[in-house]
């Protein structure tokens, strides 16, 4: 009786520690799949902070700006008044061309990501690069969804300093049925009224050209010959640049619009 009430309890004895070794492996097994899991929703919050840290920080980004508008997260680009537009310098057309020559493609690609993030932030950390001088008018033709700016014109004209240097000059808003100015007509931009920031350079390798994409910043007095001048509610990020060619063909597309 002895033998067996022993050989019993160490049955006993054996049975109950199996059970406590299975339970410690279940609690080791759930230990691990929760250090899975929280080291993977760490990873996402990390992943999440520094995505939304890029897509204010470059809101010039097709992708970043089309989300940053969907979210209402953008201020609407702010009509200035000539007497209080950013700070920023003033460039005619051999000031472009010092500044901006000798910029390789690369140089070029982050300049101008710089401009349209300033441009689009209101110039909130970086002052705006203006032109002066006095350009004339090579074609035009209306804005459309494919462009920057869906509604308006643009205008393109060369330097009358040095022809290599070009503008396209981009009039949000300008409802006018006709060209705003006509091919060969002589306009000028200065630091009193227009305010013309540039928004892209672009370089021309066949003609070793350089044509800046400007657009008014300011408005009132600015071009007050165009009532209907206004920022734009909304960008197409995704626009080719630059809008216009300054060939004679420019002048056949306007000519097919009615101008």
């Amino acid at each position: 009786m002895k033998v067996q009430f022993l050989s019993a309890s160490s049955d006993y004895r054996t049975r109950s520690g199996g059970g406590n070794h299975s339970a410690k492996k279940r609690r080791d097994e759930g230990l691990f799949w929760w250090t899975i899991l929280i080291t993977l929703l760490m990873g996402l919050a990390t992943f999440c902070w520094f995505f939304s840290i890029m897509v204010f920080k470059y809101p010039e980004k097709p992708f970043n700006y089309k989300l940053l508008s969907k979210l209402e997260k953008l201020e609407p680009i702010e009509q200035f008044d000539p007497l209080s537009v950013p700070s920023g310098t003033f460039h005619g057309a051999r000031g472009l061309l010092a500044k901006y020559y000798n910029y390789n493609s690369e140089q070029l690609r982050l300049l101008n990501d710089l401009l349209k993030r300033s441009y689009i932030t209101n110039y909130e950390n970086e002052g705006p690069v203006y032109v002066s001088g006095s350009f004339t008018v090579v074609n035009a033709r209306p804005l459309t969804s494919a462009d920057i700016i869906e509604a308006g014109w643009v205008v393109r004209a060369k330097s009358t300093e040095i022809e290599d240097v070009e503008i396209e000059l981009l009039l949000p808003g300008v409802k006018a049925a006709g060209s705003p100015y006509k091919v060969g007509e002589t306009f000028k931009l200065e630091n009193k009224t227009t305010f013309a920031s540039v928004l892209n350079v672009s370089r021309d390798k066949e003609t070793d050209g350089m044509c800046a994409s400007v657009v008014p910043i300011a408005y009132g007095k600015s071009f007050e010959q165009f009532s209907s001048l206004a920022p734009p509610a909304i960008l197409n990020m995704e626009s080719s640049w630059p809008l216009t060619k300054g060939e004679p063909g420019g002048a056949q597309v306007a000519a097919k619009v009615g101008l």
